[in-house]
């Protein structure tokens, strides 16, 4: 049996979200109505499959007359998704380090399968570093990739939507700390439950509890995520690529 909030719910919450989005789409109050418009010129450039959406923010340049950077773009897209997220994770509800470093923009239908809905609001969420790094460009459910137009929520019964989803009806999490010990636990409670507690969340709880458990190297992955937004855009791409093998190297741990 799945649970989820009655249809009709979710469209007007996800109509109130955009709405809310839309009337803060740049943090510079002067040029939210132009940003506006810049981020309706780009979904409908994406909205048909013709571009990755994401590619042509990176490409915005305020030197070729754009009203808007992608960092800007994405730094108040980000302010919504967190304020409407309670600042936790879209997965695995920890709460979000305040940078943008370690709060990446999580594409839910990955941007390498999806490029039409690059851009598109339902499919943006906000992820910790360890939960969109798992999940990469890994496809959930059996959506086409050839297909124009978003699903609907009802539509998804075999994988968790963060964006669509009540986080409490699908999953149950237990969150135990002592000074010399951590236990986490998540458990499905629904087919989308389970889905996303088998797909993602047991190994999120197990890198946690492997690196929490272990003092040296507790010690180590907070100094690497303390360095957060410190650096310019080559370096911190440098520093994602570490922090991601070194995540790869503690998943290949636990997978022994």
């Amino acid at each position: 049996m799945t649970t989820s909030v009655p249809g009709d719910a979710i469209h007007i919450r996800l109509r109130r979200e955009l709405a809310e989005y839309l009337a803060r789409p740049h943090r510079t109050k002067k040029l939210r109505a132009e940003t506006r418009d810049l981020v309706h010129r780009l979904f409908r450039k994406t909205r048909k499959g013709l571009a990755d959406g994401w590619t042509l923010l990176e490409a915005l340049n305020p030197e070729d007359g754009d009203i808007a950077t992608a960092s800007q773009l994405k730094a108040a897209l980000r302010d919504q998704l967190v304020k409407q997220q309670g600042n936790r994770c879209c997965y695995c509800r920890r709460w979000l380090v305040n940078t943008a470093y370690a709060r990446p923009i999580e594409h839910v239908l990955p941007k390498a399968s999806y490029a039409q809905f690059s851009l598109h609001f339902w499919n943006l969420a906000v992820a910790c570093t360890d939960c969109n790094s798992k999940k990469t460009n890994t496809i959930w459910g059996s959506i086409d990739p050839n297909r124009l137009k978003y699903p609907l929520p009802s539509s998804i019964e075999d994988w968790y939507h963060p964006r669509f989803h009540d986080y409490d009806q699908h999953i149950r999490y237990v969150r135990l700390e002592s000074n010399e010990t951590t236990v986490i636990v998540y458990q499905g409670k629904t087919p989308q439950g389970m889905a996303l507690c088998n797909s993602l969340l047991r190994h999120i709880a197990a890198k946690e509890m492997l690196i929490a458990n272990n003092p040296a190297l507790s010690s180590f992955v907070a100094t690497i995520n303390e360095c957060g937004d410190r650096f310019d855009a080559a370096k911190t791409e440098k520093l994602r690529d570490f922090q991601d093998e070194l995540g790869a190297s503690v998943t290949r741990m636990i997978d022994i």
